[in-house]
């Protein structure tokens, strides 16, 4: 009996203690079993947030690469924090198999067809296009003379209108519509129809069977289409043109003396050369005096797709870590604020996601540890829930304190650049809020 009490106290004992250490945790982490814990294995957490020694600069993105992409973005642009921005594009088209026209085929009309299922901007000022014959290839592959080839590459300050003719084939104006289904959960594809010159249809219908042998033989006579998108002074838009949809194609209605009602389809598909144009202009930006400057700051940073607007991050805090002897990161997160005024949220959408790229002694970027980990810890999506996008940075900042790598700095950019129209505005490092660096770590004694 004497045992069994025996060993009711000292349970007694070990959960009064457990029952200290759980009450102690509520106090302060840093503090928690002190009085048990040998003197040599003494760690102390600590958490900082570091706001205001950050700093951030507007500069011009990289160029981007813009052909091959999965979407064409077509229109003008005024936008009221961004200035204005062109996009338009040139592709190929194919023949699906030797066209037969028939005996007397005569041409009824040749429309150019492309869907669309969303558009960004307003959708109540129209916009208009103009369609010019390609006079120069916009081929994906050059032939060289040993028989070989190389790919050609073109990015966003391509001079389209240079390699097409002077003269306009066809031209429309357009209002950009956005229509739910029935369900009211997705939109309706739309068309735009633009109905060509019958000049080009009777190049179509009278070439040649040598101009049809190959697909390289008619891209060679048919070098396909450039389509340029016209200025407007205010409003207006962008919209998606899926140019690799069935339906969106170059279709030539015609007539024989056998039958009426007949068409053959010229069709774009992954094979053909589809290239993307986007030009900015940010004179009448409030951002524009200080572009691409590190002299001056401003408190607010500015993000934008095709090639527009990133931002230069320097974060000197960082540097404090170096050599940090016996420490280790629990945890590094680096918090940017949405301006939902200026980016006028939620009327206008945000990127889902932006990209936050390190900067290495060269000048060149790179992702971060923690991407490799896993991209969705390293983070980056829009949090509707606090108007944040945040990034996880715990190795990198590890890596920092071990010295495997230098701070030099991040680049922070918008996602999928080149098929998407978003932009924001976030809170800088000057503001209220700041750029927030908030950094968990424990001290090992």
């Amino acid at each position: 009996m004497k045992r069994k009490l025996e060993d009711r106290c000292k349970f007694a004992a070990v959960f009064a203690i457990m029952a200290l250490i759980v009450w102690s945790c509520k106090d302060d982490p840093n503090v928690t079993g002190i009085g048990i814990l040998p003197g040599s294995d003494l760690a102390t957490v600590h958490k900082v947030v570091e706001i205001e020694t950050n700093k951030a600069f507007t500069h011009n993105d990289t160029i981007l690469r813009t052909d091959g992409l999965s979407l064409n973005i077509l229109g003008t642009y005024n936008d009221p924090v961004f200035g204005k921005t062109h996009a338009d594009f040139a592709c190929q088209f194919r023949i699906g198999n030797f066209p037969d026209f028939g005996e007397n085929a005569q041409i009824d009309s040749l429309s150019l067809i492309f869907l669309y299922k969303e558009a960004y901007g307003d959708t109540v000022t129209p916009q208009s296009i103009k369609i010019y014959e390609l006079e120069s290839p916009i081929n994906s592959d050059i032939k060289l003379s040993d028989g070989t080839s190389k790919p050609v590459k073109y990015y966003q300050d391509v001079d389209l209108k240079s390699f097409a003719s002077s003269i306009s084939i066809g031209e429309l104006e357009f209002v950009p519509k956005i229509r739910l289904d029935s369900t009211e959960t997705d939109t309706i594809i739309q068309e735009l129809v633009i109905n060509l010159d019958n000049s080009l249809a009777e190049k179509l219908i009278n070439a040649e069977a040598e101009n049809m042998e190959s697909a390289d033989a008619f891209l060679d006579f048919f070098k396909g289409l450039y389509v340029e998108t016209q200025d407007i002074s205010d409003g207006g838009g962008l919209v998606y043109i899926n140019t690799l949809a069935s339906g969106s194609a170059l279709r030539l209605y015609y007539s024989n003396q056998e039958e009426d009602s007949l068409s053959y389809t010229y069709s774009i598909n992954s094979n053909s050369s589809r290239v993307s144009r986007f030009s900015h202009d940010y004179s009448m930006t409030d951002f524009a005096a200080n572009l691409n400057s590190e002299t001056a700051q401003d408190s607010l940073i500015y993000l934008q797709t095709m090639g527009g607007i990133r931002t230069k991050l320097e974060l000197p805090f960082l540097d404090a870590w170096i050599d940090s002897v016996k420490t280790g990161i629990n945890k590094a997160e680096l918090i940017f604020e949405v301006d939902t005024v200026e980016s006028g949220h939620p009327d206008i959408s945000l990127p889902n996601q932006i990209v936050l790229t390190a900067i290495n002694e060269d000048g060149l970027q790179y992702l971060p540890a923690d991407f490799s980990v896993s991209a969705d810890l390293f983070g980056g999506r829009f949090n509707d829930d606090d108007n944040t996008y945040r990034f996880n940075i715990t190795r990198h900042l590890q890596e920092i304190v071990n010295g495997e790598i230098k701070n030099f700095g991040f680049y922070l950019s918008t996602f999928l650049r080149e098929v998407d129209a978003r932009r924001v505005v976030l809170k800088g490092a000057t503001s209220q809020t700041g750029i927030r660096l908030e950094v968990t770590y424990t001290k090992y004694n």
